[in-house]
């Protein structure tokens, strides 16, 4: 075996160790009906890709959607009901995801507001202040969403309509990823493994000035450099991408080819 061929060897063992470790997540469905036949079936993909899960149900989920029937769905055998916790620190030491699958606008608009006064909001505020990746299903918070149209629900005032915007607004603002409920499996992919090659969609077309960059490990100073010499960068499949490395990019405009 040849230096490259030994070093992409680690490589992959590293990448594959980093996605094994990071394949915990807390999910905590709360009582939005909006979504939720989509969203659960991105969780339980996310299950069946390996991925640890909590699952935890707000009291207002615990009777508009029902532990058993979730239960029977993600074909897990433990769920925990807010009424019956004890205690946060299990929810939010040691994962790599966040996810509210069924984010209620009440819910969505205390968490803008800063209010922690339910296991969801708590769990919310700690996740926010910790940075650890946070995914949320919008469908039913938002006010805008198509199918609250069809139903007869969106006569409210524009004024109103405004006001919920801004608060889904101060979500984004605070690092949440918000995402149509059949989008969640992706979402959760993309913002968890930004160093994998599985987040990496394919381009619809090739940039120009492209420089093949051969280190292991794309650094923010690389897209500085690739920036001031005004090219964009290709790299093999196996490159680590660090996550301020990949903001970086999106912010001064280098693409960023994944072989």
């Amino acid at each position: 075996m040849n230096a490259d061929a030994l070093i992409n060897s680690i490589v992959e063992e590293v990448l594959s160790r980093l996605e094994s470790k990071l394949k915990k997540a807390t999910v905590v469905f709360t009582g939005g009906a909006g979504g939720f036949t989509d969203a659960l079936e991105q969780v339980k993909l996310l299950k069946d890709d390996g991925w640890d899960l909590k699952v935890v149900l707000s009291r207002s989920a615990e009777y508009v959607l029902t532990p058993q029937f979730i239960k029977n769905k993600l074909e897990i055998s433990e769920i925990y009901l807010e009424k019956d916790v004890k205690g946060l620190r299990q929810f939010y030491e040691g994962i790599g995801a966040f996810i509210i699958p069924t984010l209620t606008l009440n819910t969505a608009v205390k968490i803008s507001l800063g209010i922690a006064d339910s296991l969801t909001t708590n769990l919310a505020s700690h996740i926010i202040m910790s940075g650890v990746p946070f995914i949320a299903a919008k469908n039913a918070c938002d006010l805008q969403d198509p199918v609250r149209k069809q139903i007869g629900l969106n006569k409210a005032p524009g004024a109103y309509l405004a006001k919920m915007d801004d608060h889904l607004d101060n979500l984004k603002q605070y690092g949440i990823t918000l995402v149509d409920a059949k989008d969640l499996y992706k979402a959760v992919q993309e913002r968890v493994f930004t160093f994998s090659r599985k987040t990496k969609e394919p381009l619809t077309g090739i940039p120009k000035n492209v420089h093949v960059f051969k280190k292991k490990v794309l650094t923010r100073a690389d897209i500085i450099q690739a920036k001031q010499n005004q090219m964009n960068l290709k790299v093999s499949h196996t490159t680590i991408l660090s996550p301020l490395a990949l903001e970086t990019a999106k912010d001064y405009g280098v693409k960023i080819i994944q072989e």
